[in-house]
């Protein structure tokens, strides 16, 4: 059984490949690269998923403090485009 290592998701599946190997897609999450988990048995071990768990806090956790960058750096291009459209 084939997982996504970032999701951990079985929804994995190879976009393309060759013969130096594959390059696979998750679905879930979007992951694209030749890295992927491979279980023996189709459930996941505790520590693994665990694992999974914390990357996705700390993503979320990442993307709520780049939020405010963002907003920040569309105002200053909307008053940087009204400047010059108004004084050009």
């Amino acid at each position: 059984m084939i997982r996504c290592p970032r999701c951990n998701s079985t929804e994995i599946y190879p976009a393309a490949g060759g013969y130096e190997g594959y390059y696979y897609r998750c679905k879930k999450c979007g992951y694209a690269g030749a890295l992927i988990i491979e279980y023996d048995d189709d459930e996941a071990p505790e520590e693994e998923i665990e694992l999974q768990k914390e990357y996705q806090n700390e993503m979320h956790e990442y993307d709520t403090r780049r939020r405010p960058l963002l907003w920040a750096a569309l105002i200053l291009l909307i008053i940087t485009a009204v400047f010059f459209i108004l004084y050009w």
